[in-house]
């Protein structure tokens, strides 16, 4: 019912040179089931299409919540000083 979302960079040699690629990362909390893919831009376009591949993959959408990394650039636009309160990215101006 649960999943939990991360989404960050990763090294991966491509034609024999080492590249920064973006990894989406959906776990199922209870489970343990992932689906993986990975992608050449951290984008907010990657970061949908993830969603949208990991939850064809698994077969329907979640009952549960969604747990989000923080500081994940892709869901939060800005922290507030020391009180970690965030600004999240207005998704609806896409």
């Amino acid at each position: 019912m649960e999943a939990e979302v991360d989404f960050g960079d990763v090294a991966v040699r491509l034609a024999g040179e080492m590249v920064t690629c973006y990894l989406f990362s959906l776990r199922l909390s209870y489970s343990g089931k992932a689906v993986h893919r990975v992608f050449a831009s951290a984008s907010q376009e990657a970061f949908f299409e993830g969603h949208v591949h990991a939850l064809r993959t698994l077969g329907g959408a979640l009952r549960g919540r969604v747990r989000y990394d923080l500081n994940l650039k892709a869901a939060v636009a800005q922290v507030l000083g020391l009180i970690r309160a965030r600004v999240e990215t207005d998704f609806n101006s896409l």
